[in-house]
């Protein structure tokens, strides 16, 4: 049987012209499995120049199913093992497929030649002023560091430029609430291998956790999520000072918070526009961690313009809000439940979650509960629990508290 296809994107006399706003990873992987199939892509970004600045981020194996040999390049090292703190208390979890640590400009460049190699083309030097309908879908306008303006048709514009996302903006979308990201590079500890990372669970300095990775045989990364930058830095450098681990350089970036799903897909007068990655809040809630799901948001869309499927949006829909339950059940653990869990962790437990990883959330949580009840209370609990604190929020909120949190979360041009 013939795959469907939309009127909208198969406009007679060939394939559609799609501008993408944004030289992020998403939506690099997305211009290659546009022009792949045959769209004339070109992809704009305001950077001067690619590939952006240096960041350690750790995936599943999942990722090599989707980029498969490309991700060689960029990857740094491989995590065999976890070692878990909290208070006191430890785990060690072996995994039996090994995360993957991978630098993200590397990784950037890497995505960027690849589709340039499959004819799209990227203009760097570009920032979006304008986005106006027209007679065959939308005009974008685009001001170069000289001044000067060009214009472009397309019948397709996707955002894929980061969480304060002009395309968003201008399509109608609403502004997504965004956490800080920091972490510094240290020497590796001389009693850590590197192919272990460590977690320390201290909900007193972040609802999150610390993190510390090893990016080869001599450095690694330590850091956490916080509530906002300033506190989040005081908390890191303090940390960093406590394990006697001086900092040879810092990394940051602000992440978009998973509220609810964001629709992908919007139609402006003539044109069809999407999201993708940061700017569609593709993130996992659980980590803030969305490499993986800004992929798999890419291949979703590609797969909607080529054949009016929604089966990897559904999916993936699907899988950020099951991350979103979770964080939603551990937001608001205190000491005594990081200690319960980590205590749980017996040698079943353990080996569910060496061999599920956070990306099969599904299989990994029905699994971790059938092995430990006593983990479905937790987190019923925590749900509880967090209900009841959200609640009290909300009623502690005065007028002026909420024309404060407007003005904070307003987009920056």
């Amino acid at each position: 049987m013939p795959k469907p296809t939309s009127p909208v994107f198969r406009r007679p006399g060939g394939a559609p012209n799609t501008t993408i706003v944004g030289a992020s990873a998403a939506g690099l992987f997305l211009a290659s499995r546009l022009a792949e199939r045959g769209n004339a892509v070109t992809v704009h970004d305001r950077a001067t120049r690619l590939p952006p600045q240096p960041r350690t981020l750790i995936v599943t194996s999942s990722v090599k199913e989707i980029l498969g040999s490309q991700l060689n390049g960029s990857l740094v090292n491989e995590i065999r093992r976890y070692e878990l703190y909290a208070d006191g208390v430890s785990a060690n979890v072996e995994l039996s497929q090994p995360d993957l640590v991978v630098e993200r400009s590397t990784l950037i460049d890497s995505l960027a030649r690849q589709a340039q190699a499959l004819g799209a083309e990227i203009r760097l030097g570009e920032r979006l002023v304008g986005m106006d309908p027209d007679d065959r879908g939308l005009t974008t306008t685009f001001e170069g560091s000289n001044g000067g303006k060009t214009r472009t048709s397309s019948a397709i514009v996707v955002g894929a430029d980061g969480v304060n996302s002009t395309v968003a903006r201008r399509g109608g979308w609403s502004q997504l609430p965004t956490v800080p990201v920091v972490q510094a590079v240290v020497r590796l500890p001389d009693d850590l291998a590197p192919d272990t990372t460590r977690v320390w669970f201290r909900p007193q300095d972040t609802p999150y956790f610390y993190w510390l990775i090893p990016e080869s045989e001599t450095t690694a990364v330590l850091g956490l999520i916080g509530d906002d930058a300033c506190t989040a830095r005081r908390h890191l450098d303090g940390f960093l000072d406590e394990k006697a681990l001086p900092a040879l350089s810092y990394q940051a970036a602000r992440i978009p918070v998973y509220e609810r799903w964001t629709p992908l897909r919007r139609r402006v007068a003539n044109g069809e526009v999407f999201l993708v990655g940061d700017a569609a809040g593709h993130v996992k809630v659980t980590t803030v961690g969305g490499l993986q799901t800004g992929f798999r948001g890419a291949a979703a869309v590609g797969e909607y313009i080529d054949t009016g499927s929604r089966r990897q949006m559904r999916a993936l829909r699907r899988e950020l809000s099951r991350h979103q339950l979770i964080r939603r059940a551990i937001h608001g653990f205190d000491e005594d439940s990081y200690r319960s869990v980590i205590r749980l962790l017996g040698p079943r437990a353990q080996s569910t979650l060496g061999t599920y990883s956070r990306d099969e959330s599904n299989k990994l949580l029905w699994r971790l509960c059938m092995r430990e009840p006593r983990f479905f209370l937790l987190g019923l609990r925590g749900l509880l629990t967090g209900s009841r604190t959200r609640q009290s929020s909300d009623t502690a909120l005065t007028p002026t508290d909420t024309a404060h949190q407007e003005t904070q979360a307003s987009p920056v041009s």
